[in-house]
């Protein structure tokens, strides 16, 4: 039984993570006339409900009716299934949400709203809508490929390359307003949105930087949904049973407490001697949260408040009076330059045994036809980098096998730091990289700058660690002096001065040549 379920799991990896379509949207169910077109084919499954083949048949004459088999038709059903859009269950019977659906067919609007509301919070189109908003935000193209790209990076979804699925679902929801269709230009429409799911932009972004730890205690909380008050230690362990957290109870007032509170969510009070009580305010909404918080424990990667930020922005940040929002900022900087390199987030705050207890900014990897780890870090401050800087850099780097090091320095780079680095990039397989504040500021007007610099640094650092032929050691062995003598002797007959040697007028032409009288 366990085999033939993995078996089931691996086939459906061949498929697609987001609900399945094809000829299961509106551009394909033209009815023709005013009738909404999934009004229709909800009363033609509710005359066939059970009956497959009938319903395929049915399909096809109205809306396929030049098509030779019913291949379209099938796809419709299949489309309203569980791997699609979940209207029917595996017999063809409505679910809870197609009866709901059903209900609603003479009321276009409620009928629409319903289904975009289905879509975004339970069939990933939420997903697909912030992942059009981190394209834009990073000034990306928000064409199909890239979205579908996102998807694999920020959930790991699997999508086939020619599928369109996203499209169907884009053009469902645009029949409620959400979204417009027929374009890779979107133009999404928030206030809809946070109209049906009870979210706006702004929370999801601020949910989404909660750490792992503060989301699945909010996730456990919106799981129990007290009507009072109830205990922190409780939620912290149906935390850590149900999401495989480990939530630290000696630090637990402010690492996870006192942030959820400042976000607005709980509000809670220590009595010396007894459990923290903690009581939900009224932006707390389960049945909201839920999903949406749900969602986000899915996805990977680089939080979504770095990639809406903009290259101005962090620099105006980099001079806050707050010591946090310098931190995050300078956070923030490192992975959207890593971002603009095509580097692949690892992870960051990077600390541990690993790295000895010392703290990197951020790890990111390059995954093409070889392998090349990069740890980049930022310094903001006004003096210069120094050599001790970067030998701690260079410590860590061996611990976590990193090839690149790149440090961000916005106050530049001492010449002893210089010297430093240039010691160790002709002594290890290490290449350190530098960018200072000047770089950093032209980002946003001109993103190439970024790869003129490195380009600059790549050839400065091919310089250091080229090799001179003389100093390439041979298959032999051998040095230059005796590889000198062996040549020598080699051709000694060819270099015999003492041999009496010919001169011009010895030359005599050949007999076949012209010759003058």
């Amino acid at each position: 039984m366990a085999l033939k379920s993995c078996f089931r799991a691996a086939m459906a990896r061949h498929d697609t993570d987001l609900p399945f379509g094809d000829a299961f949207s509106p551009a394909q169910l033209d009815t023709d006339d005013d009738r909404p077109e999934l009004s229709v084919v909800l009363e033609m499954a509710k005359e066939y409900e059970g009956q497959e083949d009938e319903f395929d048949e049915a399909i096809r004459e109205t809306f396929f009716p030049d098509d030779d088999d019913t291949t379209r038709a099938k796809n419709v059903r299949l489309g309203m299934k569980d791997r699609g859009y979940k209207i029917t269950d595996e017999d063809f019977n409505f679910t809870e949400l197609g009866d709901e659906l059903y209900e609603l067919r003479d009321d276009p609007d409620a009928l629409y709203d319903r289904f975009a509301k289905h879509i975004l919070r339970n069939l990933h189109g939420l997903k697909g809508i912030e992942i059009v908003e981190d394209l834009e935000a990073e000034g990306r193209k928000t064409v199909n490929d890239n979205v579908k790209e996102e998807f694999k990076q920020q959930y790991d979804f699997h999508i086939d390359e020619t599928s369109n699925h996203w499209s169907q679902m884009r053009a469902w929801m645009s029949e409620a307003g959400v979204v417009n269709k027929g374009t890779h230009r979107y133009d999404i429409d928030r206030t809809r949105i946070e109209e049906l799911i009870g979210v706006d932009s702004e929370d999801i972004v601020e949910l989404d930087g909660l750490t792992e730890q503060q989301q699945a205690f909010l996730r456990a909380l919106a799981l129990i949904d007290p009507p009072g008050e109830v205990k922190s230690r409780t939620v912290k362990r149906i935390a850590e049973h149900a999401y495989g957290v480990n939530i630290s109870q000696s630090n637990i007032s402010r690492r996870t407490l006192d942030p959820l509170e400042e976000a607005g969510y709980i509000e809670w009070e220590h009595v010396s001697g007894k459990p923290n009580l903690i009581e939900t305010t009224d932006k707390f909404d389960a049945e909201i949260l839920k999903p949406v918080l749900d969602d986000l424990s899915e996805r990977v990667g680089v939080p979504r408040h770095v990639l809406r930020l903009s290259f101005d922005e962090v620099m105006e940040e980099l001079d806050s009076d707050s010591t946090h929002e310098k931190g995050v900022a300078l956070e923030t900087l490192t992975v959207k330059t890593g971002r603009l390199l095509g580097l692949e987030f690892v992870g960051w705050r990077v600390r541990g045994r690993k790295t000895g207890g010392s703290e990197v900014d951020v790890v990111m990897d390059e995954i093409d036809t070889t392998f090349n780890r990069w740890q980049i870090q930022c310094k903001n401050t006004k003096s210069q980098l120094e050599s001790k800087q970067i030998s701690r850099e260079v410590g860590i780097a061996r611990i976590l096998q990193t090839n690149t090091i790149l440090m961000i320095a916005r106050g530049g780079i001492s010449q002893d730091a210089k010297q430093y680095a240039n010691q160790v990039m002709r002594h290890e397989n290490i290449a350190i990289m530098f960018l200072t504040g000047d770089d950093i500021e032209e980002f946003d007007e001109n993103t190439d700058h970024l790869l003129t610099v490195l380009r600059g640094e790549a050839r400065r650092i091919h310089n250091i660690k080229r090799l001179d032929r003389m100093e390439v050691e041979q298959e032999d062995g051998m040095d230059l002096i005796d590889r000198e003598d062996e040549a020598l002797e080699e051709f000694e007959d060819e270099l015999d001065f003492d041999q009496e040697q010919p001169s011009l007028d010895d030359y005599t032409p050949d007999e076949d040549e012209d010759s003058e009288d």
